[in-house]
């Protein structure tokens, strides 16, 4: 009975007189005490009790906002089992919270992908019956300035390449590219990960960022020129 003075309240002697109770409030003090005053219009002190909207509530499922300089990456996968010892709120209940970060591509912030509610809505429209699970975290991003990218496309073993990033969260150091773009940065240093060579730095690509997002990819994207190994079919002649 550990708890019996919390929820009961500790005995005390009987008042001399009787206490009086107007109609219907010895209802609403017991139902105070059971815990059935949240069904009612007002709390139990007499104020309306506070709405969530749904806007607000979706918001507090997702990740917290990038830092300046820092990309977000995400992966998403049909886990199984659909249970888990931490899940995620309801109703994403048969996702893990959270998952180790193997294959980023910028260095991450952290070791861990946080449960991304926006990106698992997404991911569940697109491939029905909707088991996906969706998890975000931050790379650092290396932003170089414009004036420090060597063109070296014009060399006889360049060929082009290119990678495409989300936009910044939360603004870069740098210079960024011009309206409507402004949330790219003007120039990166591409990732080892998916490039054959990487440069010094890559510029910001007008045309591949415009038609991305024409299908629906709001990215990011940047261009370069690499350098095969000699004596292969891409060689040009002089």
């Amino acid at each position: 009975m550990l708890y019996r003075g919390l929820v009961m309240g500790a005995k005390r002697p009987a008042p001399s007189e009787p206490e009086r109770w107007a109609p219907g409030s010895r209802w609403l003090a017991m139902a105070c005490v059971l815990g059935l005053g949240a069904g009612l219009a007002f709390g139990c002190g007499g104020e309306p009790a506070p709405a969530v909207s749904p806007d607000t509530a979706r918001s507090e499922l997702q990740p917290p906002a990038c830092g300046v300089d820092e990309v977000r990456e995400f992966r998403c996968d049909a886990l199984l089992p659909r249970t888990s010892a931490l899940p995620a709120p309801a109703p994403y209940d048969t996702c893990p919270s959270a998952m180790e970060v193997h294959d980023a591509v910028f260095p991450p912030a952290n070791d861990a992908g946080r449960f991304d509610a926006a990106r698992t809505e997404r991911a569940r429209r697109r491939a029905p019956p909707g088991q996906q699970c969706c998890y975000s975290w931050c790379g650092k991003l290396t932003v170089v300035e414009p004036e420090t990218v060597v063109d070296r496309c014009r060399e006889p073993l360049a060929f082009r390449e290119s990678t495409c990033i989300a936009p910044l969260e939360s603004g870069t150091n740098g210079g960024t590219a011009a309206s409507p773009y402004s949330a790219c940065p003007a120039a990166i240093r591409p990732p080892e990960a998916t490039t054959f060579s990487v440069p010094r730095g890559a510029l910001f690509d007008v045309t591949l960022t415009a038609s991305r997002r024409k299908a629906q990819e709001p990215v990011c994207c940047y261009a370069w020129c690499s350098q095969a190994p000699p004596g292969t079919a891409l060689e040009r002649t002089r």
